[in-house]
């Protein structure tokens, strides 16, 4: 089976992690299926695609019509040195859906859209422009079958773009290195107890300020734990926060770190930390589970879909006085929490296998309901 991906978020140099989980996703199907991945490449940024997959660039152009039509050109080459795909597999719709839409149409190649988007939740949908609005229609409209990281993802989806409930929906959710995050040793004995947060910083999703304000509270009444904050980009409100309330021993924004090295921070921590005001399914939170390590989170989008009180506590968002209290109790009950319970949870859902097996199961439906 030959499937060609079309990932409209792709690693650029401000942001080399950019869409890193979809390149997850096209890893968990080993060499099942024959994976092409078709995007556009800096001259001066060339970053490392999924080991099972090849590149076809397209030439990068400077207006998004010509860029559009380099896209379909470079698809017409690639059906003449490969062949014609089984399948289009478009990852997120904006902004390469009316691409993926009309080669679809062209060479009658069934199209799969997956999303991960927090733009269709409710609280961001008023902000969608006219012409994504367009784009999302038709996209969903000759999609074959959507796929998002969570249910709630799904109906979102279905509620922004009606056109999207009439279509085959599978969850298939993100994908963890499980041997990268392995499991924790425990119980963790440590004068200050570490919880861990890991983010953008960008205030309007994550709440990073409703997190330092909950710490503050909280190191009123006790100094024995600190926050490391993991962070693609720094935010000088939080900072400035910080040094004026004197948190700096309590604190620490540590910038970005890899993948191992922030599994090397899970194993060290109590606990994990995520305040978010709106989310999908969080790769983060998947990767604390895979450690074992417990979580204190908000139930918003697809996180109520695997928490439980085996693995966190869960908090309102945005009520920062009842943050610092489950904070409280957290740090004096994380200890008892499985390690082994919470990771064998997370297996089920973020394993490379578990998700790889859920996308061939789609391509191959896709595939067979086509040619009954």
């Amino acid at each position: 089976m030959l499937v060609v991906h079309i990932p409209s978020w792709f690693p650029i140099p401000e942001k080399p992690l950019n869409g890193n989980f979809i390149f997850r996703h096209i890893e968990s199907l080993g060499d099942s299926v024959q994976s092409i991945v078709l995007h556009h490449l800096s001259d001066s940024f060339k970053p490392e695609i999924p080991h099972n997959a090849t590149l076809f660039p397209v030439p990068s152009q400077e207006w998004v019509y010509a860029q559009f039509k380099a896209y379909i050109d470079a698809f017409d080459a690639l059906v003449s040195q490969y062949g014609k795909p089984d399948l289009i597999h478009l990852h997120v719709a904006l902004p390469l859906g009316f691409v993926a839409a009309r080669i679809s149409r062209k060479y009658h190649i069934p199209l799969i859209v997956s999303e991960h988007w927090t733009g269709y939740l409710p609280m961001n949908r008023p902000n969608l422009l006219f012409m994504e609005r367009v784009i999302l229609r038709q996209t969903f409209r000759h999609a074959t079958h959507i796929t998002a990281v969570s249910q709630d993802l799904l109906d979102n989806i279905a509620l922004t773009v009606p056109v999207a409930a009439k279509k085959p929906q599978t969850v298939v959710g993100n994908v963890v290195d499980t041997e990268l995050f392995s499991l924790k040793e425990s119980p963790l004995h440590q004068e200050k107890k570490q919880i861990l947060h890991v983010s953008t910083l960008a205030n309007e999703a994550k709440n990073i300020m409703g997190i330092l304000h909950a710490v503050d509270a909280l190191h009123q009444r006790r100094n024995d734990f600190e926050l490391n904050i993991v962070h693609d980009f720094r935010n000088i409100l939080a900072e400035t926060y910080v040094r004026e309330r004197g948190l700096d021993s309590v604190v620490h924004f540590l910038g970005r770190k890899t993948s191992a090295e922030i599994a090397e921070l899970l194993h060290q921590s109590a606990f994990f930390l995520l305040f978010s005001n709106f989310e999908n399914q969080p790769c983060v939170l998947l990767e604390s589970f895979s450690t074992g390590t417990p979580a204190v989170t908000t139930p918003v989008g697809g996180i109520p879909e695997f928490t439980n009180p085996d693995n966190a506590i869960i908090v309102t968002p945005k009520d920062e006085s009842q943050l610092a209290e489950k904070l409280n109790v957290m740090l004096d009950n994380a200890n008892n929490y499985q390690p082994a319970v919470i990771r064998n949870q997370a297996l089920e859902i973020c394993s490379s296998e578990v998700v790889g097996k859920k996308w061939l199961t789609v391509y191959h439906s896709t595939c067979n309901r086509l040619t009954v």
